[in-house]
């Protein structure tokens, strides 16, 4: 299946592929010099490259399909997230001129644990909702820090600032950043597409008593800006309001 993504997917690998020459050439310059500005600038780049090949994740043998979602975990060990960028574009079979230069490093303790946790978020049943059993049910994750609240849903993505955020709101995210923790004590609720119990998101919740849901596969696209929805972190449901 793989190999027609070079015949089928051509316009889309083309969009990829300027951005698959420069993340490709920042890796190059972090394996050279491991400073603070070039691994920041290279979690820039693995940051805009992993969304882009999500389009791709499906189109690949099922083994491979977690990995696309571990370059998307910016609290994982960069080198994790390089070696699962490596992983996601060889199961492509995708072909581009830029010097792909391979990370040697082997797969650590923390980079199983984050494919697992995709696993298991790839197994998480579809939205109830969906599948007709209860209207006022409109998505379901993992249960990852108990507590019913309700409120207003927040979208937020890469691109918005933490100062955006608003008070008591139900943040809903693909994904968190570390650096969300310090709107932890100011949002009601945090609702997430990826991620396991064992997140950053999950962990920093429960610490904070938040309620959190984890692993919806798809709440940024079911919940939208400021929609009325209650959150039951025990149970991993998301109901309307």
């Amino acid at each position: 299946m793989s190999n027609k993504i070079r015949y089928f997917m051509k316009e889309k690998v083309a969009e990829i592929v300027p951005l698959l020459h420069e993340t490709y050439m920042r890796i190059g310059r972090f394996q050279k010099k491991r400073s603070s500005r070039n691994g920041t600038i290279l979690r820039e780049c693995l940051s805009e490259i992993g969304p882009a090949l999500q389009k791709f994740k499906q189109m690949v043998q099922t083994p491979k399909q977690q990995y696309f979602d571990v370059i998307l975990m910016e609290n994982l060990d960069i080198s994790d997230r390089i070696i699962a960028l490596d992983t996601a574009i060889g199961a492509m079979h995708i072909e581009f001129s830029s010097a792909q230069r391979r990370y040697m490093h082997r797969e650590s303790v923390e980079l199983r644990r984050a494919l697992d946790e995709c696993r298991l978020m790839d197994d998480t049943p579809k939205p109830i909702a969906q599948r007709g059993e209860d209207e006022s049910i409109i998505c379901r994750g993992l249960p990852a820090s108990p507590g019913i609240v309700s409120g207003q849903v927040f979208l937020w993505n890469s691109s918005i600032s933490f100062e955006a955020i608003p008070r008591r709101c139900i943040l809903v995210a693909r994904m968190t950043r570390p650096e969300i923790a310090v709107c932890f004590e100011d949002i009601d609720a945090i609702v997430t597409d990826m991620g396991g119990t064992l997140c950053h998101a999950a962990i920093l919740a429960r610490e904070k008593n938040v309620p959190c849901i984890v692993g919806t596969g798809n709440a940024t696209v079911l919940l939208s800006m400021r929609m009325e929805v209650f959150v039951d972190g025990g149970t991993g449901y998301v109901y309307s309001a």
